[in-house]
């Protein structure tokens, strides 16, 4: 159900909709047909403007929510700014774009707002598989040979560490944390190979490896951000440890993993995330 007052707009986004795949099964251009079209046509998704003559779409959506508990709103207006996007939050409406409308994006939201689970499972899916390619791609860039991964169907509740373990934060629509660890004999041969010499002090390999960390997270995060917007992938500062000591844990993330099998030394290789809020503002 669309409820704006521009005729066009409700046209341009109906034929968004269609194109996407959705049913259009009604329409109300002010609060006075709100609640009867909304009782009469019983959709999933309801797209609510802002302004509009009476009632806003804030008031709009009060009422509706009240109508009906679960009804799902999603904010479609040239308006969008913090304090619009905390109150549409303290309302309860489960989504917000803004105009001029990415269809794709549109239907993307609407689907993980019936599904919530389902964007979640795909990123889990395809996760370390696209972790594994960016890996490879900076490997073989260097190094000149094929990588090859021998999977570890699950990661234990420990990991001691080979000696320099980096743990990167994931941050987006469902959070995480990449964690690479390998030997310093590794990171020395790969200083040695990007450098064409070898290290002057252990802060260089250090450094270097923070650094292919940040690499890989960014290549694997705008992967799947290019397969789906809605993940709105970024990565944080790596976190370097350095001690053969180190126990790895992961007590709030499931972590897939693998070990690459590079020209320099194995690399380990774990990737988690976990669900995130199901409001889509």
């Amino acid at each position: 159900m669309i409820v704006d007052d521009s005729f066009f707009s409700r046209t341009l986004i109906a034929e968004t909709l269609r194109l996407g795949g959705c049913e259009v099964v009604g329409e109300a251009e002010s609060f006075d047909t709100l609640l009867e079209t909304y009782d009469n046509c019983q959709p999933d998704i309801v797209t609510m403007d802002i302004v509009m003559p009476g009632a806003d779409g804030f008031e709009c959506s009060r009422a509706l929510l009240l109508n009906d508990p679960s009804a799902k709103i999603i904010l479609v207006s040239s308006m969008k700014d913090e304090e619009t996007e905390a109150e549409a939050k303290r309302i309860g409406i489960a989504g917000y774009i803004q105009k001029p409308v990415d269809g794709e994006l549109l239907i993307n939201i609407i689907k993980n707002i019936l599904s919530p689970d389902s964007l979640y499972e795909q990123l889990i899916e395809l996760g370390l598989e696209t972790f594994n390619e960016a890996l490879s791609q900076n490997i073989t860039r260097m190094s000149k040979t094929p990588v090859s991964f021998v999977p570890m169907n699950t990661f234990e509740t420990q990991y001691v560490s080979q000696g320099i373990t980096t743990v990167i934060g994931i941050i987006g629509r469902h959070s995480g944390s990449m964690i690479m660890d390998l030997s310093v004999e590794t990171a020395d041969k790969m200083v040695e190979a990007l450098l064409r010499r070898p290290s002057k002090s252990r802060e260089e390999v250090l450094a270097m490896v923070a650094e292919l960390s940040n690499i890989v997270a960014g290549i694997a995060c705008s992967i799947l951000n290019k397969k789906d917007k809605a993940y709105s992938l970024r990565v944080s500062p790596p976190s370097v440890f350095y001690s053969t000591e180190t126990e790895i844990t992961s007590p709030n993330l499931k972590i897939n993993a693998s070990y690459a099998q590079t020209t320099f030394g194995p690399i380990f290789l774990g990737i988690g995330f976990k669900k995130g809020a199901t409001s889509w503002i």
